[in-house]
């Protein structure tokens, strides 16, 4: 953090100044703390895997000729550990870089697109400073750039966008950016003294497929939250995916946290924490249902109470700061004042009533926002306020319009689903259904209307896409549905849908104990050779592409792929043995991958 130095007592404004920042809570100098943020770090292990996702995070900390993003490398190591231990985002397919410019920045951006497999998300988290071009684009600054060139050296995130999605397999691109991108830096100083920062483009929803949640929606400062070492945003998202947000929206936890809950509960909690921040918030319904974080070791959110004693907290604190910052600005001044006085005459009376005019009305303005929970209550109940509503009386006279499609009685639709007769109202209707209905319960058995008239009617890309959504977002615990969706994969024979196919396999086998026998050993087999021919197929291919361009990167493909099919070849291999299974196929696959036929003997 600056010092501050000495200056003659001519300079007006700096009591002004300085209590400007504090109000904004970005002075970092604290005192001792006396209450303590529930932590966000170490990330949750859930026991979720996302095998087709890849990702980039960015901490751009220690800047070369600009102001240090204090805490930017903190925030993007948690973002990082959250994604692999609590997200299952591989190892393999996420890259972590620390104060980069813009050459490595635009490498990885390119390489995280062929990362990500097919219908996979691409993450692009990013700490560090932001800048607003003068095209109102919001844009990434690399760590060599400099005052005079930030306008042309950075980088737009459209762009980089744009460069990830070139990959037209990926199903969602998710750029999360704790960064500012108005007038100041993270340390409350101006990024670039003297720099006109134009008024920045609303945040875009116009792609499909792209996701930007943003730290700022508007040209607001970057807000740090001292006690945790974190940003105000990055430490509010990672709680949010902790489990504090499930049920932020509607408040009903269901063991889930949505990509809008998690925006909603970043928003709300920097206002129950005395903050004026604004976090984007996505409105499009299909893309804020994903799902981010799920499963039985979900945190509760640590209460209301928790969050106000915070609040208060962080409000003396930041006064506190302001005060002392006040403080040492005057009294810096004061010496400057008295060495004049000491010399006489006319210069030390100036000096003296320079003093006085400066710091006579001295004050200190913290601004602590008021969070009230009514008003989530009341955003909870416009959620359905319409649909209970009484529908408007008709003109006499008019003529009575067809009555829209509705989807409230399930039992009855079974047996339309059953023929692949639902209409393309009701389908629509159940399709609002799954995103909108709160029940856990409710929602699988509409996916499922949905699924069965899919497969009633034969069409087997609505299935697909029907049955993905199903396991992803809704339930993933038929062992039933899993299989023929692995076996669906399977059959494609694609490279690209090959871990997919291994995925659900295993999500199959740890549901098996509800199959009874004969179905159990037939099935059972089944998912244990479908896993070791997927993988193998895998390995294969990694070779060829190992030996066609040798590297790092392709040798640690090609090994995770081989080790992989060792695994599950021996898996079958071994299951085979003792169900009393053909063996040769298992056995063929585990030679070929082990290279060894110890490896693959009978114990």
């Amino acid at each position: 953090m600056r010092q501050s130095h000495s200056r003659t007592p001519s300079v007006p404004g700096i009591a002004v100044v300085r209590t400007v920042l504090a109000a904004l809570g970005l002075l970092l100098a604290t005192p001792a703390r006396s209450s303590d943020p529930p932590a966000v770090e170490p990330a949750l292990r859930l026991g979720d895997r996302a095998s087709l996702d890849g990702a980039l995070i960015i901490g751009n900390e220690a800047y070369l000729a600009l102001p240090q993003s204090q805490w930017a490398g903190v925030d993007a190591r948690a973002f990082h550990q959250w994604l692999r231990d609590s997200r299952g985002v591989s190892k393999y397919r996420t890259t972590y870089l620390e104060n980069v410019n813009a050459a490595t920045i635009q490498k990885h951006t390119r390489r995280l697109r062929w990362r990500v497999k097919r219908n996979g998300t691409a993450w692009l988290y990013y700490a560090g400073h932001g800048v607003t071009l003068a095209d109102g684009r919001r844009a990434v600054v690399p760590i060599d750039v400099s005052g005079p060139a930030i306008d042309t050296a950075a980088l737009p995130l459209e762009t980089l966008a744009k460069d990830i999605l070139r990959n037209r397999r990926i199903k969602r691109l998710v750029v999360v950016v704790d960064a500012s991108f108005g007038e100041h830096s993270r340390d409350g100083f101006a990024l670039v003294p003297g720099r006109a920062v134009p008024e920045p483009q609303p945040v875009s929803e116009a792609n499909a497929k792209v996701v930007y949640w943003l730290a700022e929606r508007a040209a607001g400062d970057p807000q740090m939250y001292p006690v945790a070492k974190h940003g105000l945003f990055t430490w509010t998202v990672l709680g949010g995916l902790r489990g504090w947000a499930d049920g932020a929206v509607t408040g009903e936890s269901d063991g889930r946290v949505t990509l809008h809950e998690a925006q909603v509960f970043s928003s709300g909690a920097m206002r129950m924490l005395g903050r004026d921040g604004s976090p984007s918030v996505d409105s499009r319904e299909m893309i804020t249902s994903m799902v981010l974080s799920q499963g039985g070791g979900l945190e509760p959110f640590p209460g209301l109470e928790v969050f106000e004693a915070l609040a208060e907290s962080d409000t003396a604190q930041r006064l506190a700061a302001a005060e002392d910052r006040v403080r040492g600005d005057a009294e810096a001044f004061w010496r400057d004042t008295m060495a004049m006085v000491q010399q006489g005459g006319p210069e030390g009376r100036a000096a003296l009533e320079a003093y006085v005019s400066e710091f006579q009305d001295a004050s200190i303005k913290v601004e602590r926002e008021v969070y009230l929970p009514q008003v989530a209550d009341a955003r909870r109940m416009l959620l359905n306020y319409d649909e209970s509503a009484p529908p408007p009386i008709p003109p006499q006279g008019a003529e009575s319009a067809a009555p829209p499609a509705t989807c409230d009685d399930l039992v009855a639709l079974e047996g339309a689903a059953m023929m692949g007769e639902l209409s393309s109202g009701v389908m629509a209707c159940l399709d609002r259904r799954v995103s909108s209905e709160r029940l856990q319960t409710t929602k699988n058995k509409v996916s499922r209307l949905l699924i069965v008239n899919a497969e009633s009617t034969k069409s087997w890309a609505t299935w697909e896409t029907l049955v993905q959504r199903h396991l992803e977002d809704v339930d993933r615990s038929d062992p039933d549905l899993c299989f023929r969706y692995a076996v669906y994969l399977h059959k494609q024979g694609g490279l690209d849908v090959a871990e997919e196919a291994i995925r659900w396999a295993g999500y199959a086998l740890e549901n098996k104990q509800v199959w009874e026998p004969p179905d159990f050993v037939r099935k059972v087999n089944g998912l244990h050779r479908l896993r070791a021919e997927a993988a193998n197929r895998l390995w294969m291919n990694a070779a060829a592409v190992h030996a066609k361009t040798p590297g790092p990167g392709t040798d640690d493909m090609a090994k995770e792929y081989r080790g992989l099919a060792m695994s599950f070849s021996r898996e079958w291999l071994d299951y085979a043995r003792a169900a009393g299974q053909k063996t040769e196929k298992a056995y063929q696959l585990c030679r070929s991958a082990a290279g060894a036929e110890m490896f693959c003997a009978a114990n």
